[in-house]
């Protein structure tokens, strides 16, 4: 066997799992904004603000609803006539367009119009520049007045929608956890911004992204809070409770009629890891035969399925249970998933190079499998050196020698610019004390 560096050459140090990117919550809302000021032919009656509903359409079209709010009625005619020549930015939820209203805020001073927003001040200067857009001026408004008043619930319930839509998910649910009560108006928001960071935090923060999705689900239980909490619990470990909250958003999700069928393909991936997680193999089949008809050319079930094999085979190689890993990584391999495949045959020729009378010609084997697919590899290309190290050992060609020493001095070269520097130390401490190199 050869002599493998001070640091043992383990598959769960050394292989990357590659897992599915989680999205955003799939019910992540932008809100319509006022792009151009519009005009009137009626004439001004004096001071006073008026706010007017504007229901802006998914097709771009848009229509005065009614006047919500007035301190001068004789304003009404202009107010909804400058609205209605107007121009906005249509609403988006889960990156469509979505139809959503937008409440048009005018100040007017005298005989003319003022602004299209009451400032930057107060409350209602907050909530006029979120609605314009004006993310960052509301973000600023917001601390200030926080600042000044940390138990001003509605101040922080701006702050947080302003982080929201700057899509700092994490800051918009600490300061949304902040308020004391979160107005009706905030709600909805409240609840997406929980969702999103708890989403976003499963993996780095598990424990602080279930808080999150809980709260997202007391505020606004619906589909994309649902989805959260399922994730959250995935990265807790709790599969059973995953399963049972994912289920819950796939039941919401089928009955809209407006679900497309990315959202449902996002759902049933994380329902899948679930079930797999729960050792529920019939359920993950039929999971995974749901994403192929609603996605024929989705890798994630094949994604999946090849990681839950490749974490097996992991596990089994820490244990030095060695046939047991060659069997799971090989399973990983069949997948079907490209990266998963590079992985796993590349594990295979490590383990293969652990057992007491190694197979070099079988090591080297393997490794050209995860090569045809990935030459760029850096593990690979390791492996590969290996196998025909071992087979100089055996034969003393220095022809075998100088071809172990491509892929090995590749491999190297491949490691350092990737920045990986403890591969980088392995292969060279495995050149020295194999190839006296």
């Amino acid at each position: 066997v050869l002599v493998l560096a001070s640091v043992a050459l383990s598959g769960a140090m050394l292989l990357t799992v590659v897992t599915p990117a989680r999205a955003v919550v799939y019910n992540d809302y932008v809100p319509p904004k006022l792009i151009k000021q519009g005009n009137s032919t009626h004439g001004i009656a004096g001071t006073g603000v008026v706010v007017v509903q504007v229901q802006v359409n998914a097709d771009g079209s848009h229509k005065v609803i009614k006047v919500i709010r007035s301190s001068n009625s004789g304003d009404n005619s202009a107010a909804m006539d400058i609205a209605q020549s107007a121009s906005y930015r249509v609403g988006t939820r889960g990156g469509k367009t979505t139809t959503a209203f937008y409440d048009y805020t005018l100040k007017f001073n005298g005989k003319s119009l003022a602004a299209s927003t009451t400032g930057r001040g107060g409350s209602s200067g907050i909530d006029g520049m979120l609605r314009a857009g004006n993310y960052a001026g509301a973000k600023a408004a917001a601390q200030s007045a926080v600042l000044s008043n940390p138990a001003n619930s509605t101040a922080q319930a701006q702050l947080g929608a302003a982080e929201y839509f700057m899509k700092d998910y994490a800051a918009a649910a600490a300061a949304f956890d902040k308020a004391a009560a979160i107005p009706k108006a905030y709600k909805i928001i409240a609840s997406s911004a929980f969702s999103n960071a708890g989403a976003s935090l499963a993996q780095s923060n598990p424990a602080q992204a279930l808080a999150y999705a809980k709260k997202g689900v007391a505020v606004a239980p619906n589909g994309g809070s649902y989805f959260a909490l399922g994730v959250a619990e995935l990265g807790n470990k709790d599969a059973a409770s995953a399963i049972t909250d994912l289920k819950r958003s796939s039941a919401l999700a089928s009955a809209d009629k407006k679900t497309d069928s990315n959202t449902r393909v996002q759902i049933d991936v994380e329902l899948l890891q679930a079930y797999i997680a729960n050792n529920d193999q019939a359920d993950a089949n039929a999971t995974a035969s749901e994403i192929k008809s609603l996605d024929p050319t989705s890798k994630a079930p094949a994604r999946v399925l090849g990681n839950y094999y490749l974490s097996q085979g992991n596990t089994a190689a820490g244990a030095a249970k060695h046939d047991e890993a060659i069997k799971a990584f090989e399973q990983a391999a069949a997948s079907g998933d490209p990266e998963v495949q590079v992985t796993a045959y590349t594990s295979v020729a490590f383990e293969m190079s652990k057992a007491d009378k190694p197979d070099y010609a079988k090591v080297k084997a393997e490794a050209d499998k995860a090569l045809a697919i990935n030459p760029n590899d850096a593990m690979a290309n390791f492996a590969a050196g290996l196998g025909l190290t071992g087979e100089y050992a055996g034969s003393h060609d220095d022809g075998v020698k100088k071809q172990a020493l491509v892929y090995l001095n590749k491999a190297d070269d491949l490691a350092k610019t990737a920045g990986n520097a403890a591969l980088q130390i392995q292969i060279e401490s495995f050149m020295k004390n194999n190839l006296k190199q």
